[in-house]
């Protein structure tokens, strides 16, 4: 059974390694999209590596948070069927809109130094109504007053990385585009160790290697995570488990649009787990490993 499980996961892995070959990084000498597997989903746009740029950093930032958190509101509406949802699923769809219209918004203007700020102040109040929505939803669930199809844990993910965008955004408003190492790997790796999880219980259970390896990689990512202060953790170890997540990422992803993989995953979902892991890796090259 554990060959069985290794064959299936190398076999995952190697696919990924061929499909996302171009998505990992090295040094960027002008800012660009990453591709993604498949022509039907999304491409993440960075800076250039070295760049300094806050309007630079801050074009790219909004693009990625303001997509993350339209995906979240769509997320929020799939996961609150029926009549008894309706008034949450509405606020649901309406936030999806607004943040359409601001990403409309974004890939439309030129970010230069005359209006960065503004721009990042904007979109850290769009995500304001958002994380309240969240935290709504939360507290009625966890009181019994709604029954949705969200895990508890989902929307504390989700209220985490709304406020983390925020933070990244009101930061970079203030011209700072510097990243801090222990910053980055203890966000990222809490985050990374969820969308295993997640990834692992939204699969068919006849998919027990997947989901086992799955389970594994998420352990891994909140070992690293308890141990973020240790001197002996070592960023580029980080790294290599962050590069084998997306290779994994980005098969499952190609299996989920290609129905060769038993789940539910969404193949919106794939894609943006796929994305923010990259968005980590990204992120953890830019700190220089610095401890």
């Amino acid at each position: 059974m554990a060959n069985a499980r290794l064959t299936r996961r190398e076999v995952i892995v190697s696919t990924g390694k061929v499909i996302a070959g171009a998505a990992l990084f090295g040094t960027h000498s002008a800012a660009q999209s990453i591709p993604s597997p498949t022509s039907n989903v999304k491409q993440l746009s960075l800076p250039p590596i070295d760049s300094l740029d806050p309007a630079a950093h801050s074009h790219a930032e909004n693009l990625f948070w303001t997509d993350i958190m339209r995906e979240h509101t769509a997320f929020l509406a799939l996961l609150m069927p029926g009549p008894d949802l309706a008034a949450q699923r509405a606020r649901a769809e309406a936030l999806q809109h607004s943040f359409s219209t601001q990403l409309d918004r974004i890939r439309s203007t030129t970010t230069d130094r005359s209006n960065f700020a503004a721009l990042n102040q904007a979109t850290v109040e769009s995500i304001k109504p958002l994380i309240e929505l969240k935290q709504s939803i939360l507290d009625s669930q966890n009181a019994g007053k709604v029954h949705t199809l969200i895990w508890p844990t989902f929307l504390e993910h989700a209220i985490h990385e709304a406020q983390r965008g925020s933070a990244r955004l009101a930061r970079l408003a203030s011209g700072d585009v510097t990243l801090t190492y222990i910053e980055v790997l203890e966000f990222w790796t809490e985050m990374m160790s969820d969308h295993a999880a997640l990834l692992a219980h939204l699969l068919d259970p006849k998919e027990a290697d997947l989901i086992a390896t799955a389970l594994d990689t998420s352990a891994q990512f909140k070992g690293y995570r308890n141990n973020v202060q240790s001197k002996g953790l070592r960023g580029v170890q980080v790294l290599t488990a962050a590069e084998e997540l997306i290779d994994f990422e980005t098969a499952t992803q190609t299996g989920v649009n290609l129905g060769t993989i038993r789940s539910i995953i969404p193949p919106m979902l794939a894609d943006h787990v796929r994305r923010e892991a990259l968005k980590f890796v990204d992120e953890l090259k830019r700190t220089a490993y610095r401890t």
